[in-house]
């Protein structure tokens, strides 16, 4: 089972960030998009032999 954002959340997200209007699969995208992320900073951190996800191990991984 996999924790997601919910929909709503999203879609506020981008209407705060200027976007007139929103796509309903935006939120399924995002989604991908987080969890994709989330687990290349694990992998970051488990590389740098620690087990405390950081703020920088994020930056790292969103950068590439």
């Amino acid at each position: 089972m996999v924790t997601e954002l919910p929909k709503a959340t999203v879609l506020r997200i981008f209407k705060e960030a200027g976007a007139p209007r929103v796509s309903a699969d935006v939120a399924d995208a995002v989604n991908k998009v987080v969890l994709a992320l989330a687990k290349e900073a694990v992998r970051s951190c488990k590389a740098a032999g620690r087990k405390t996800v950081t703020a920088d191990d994020i930056k790292c991984v969103a950068v590439k």
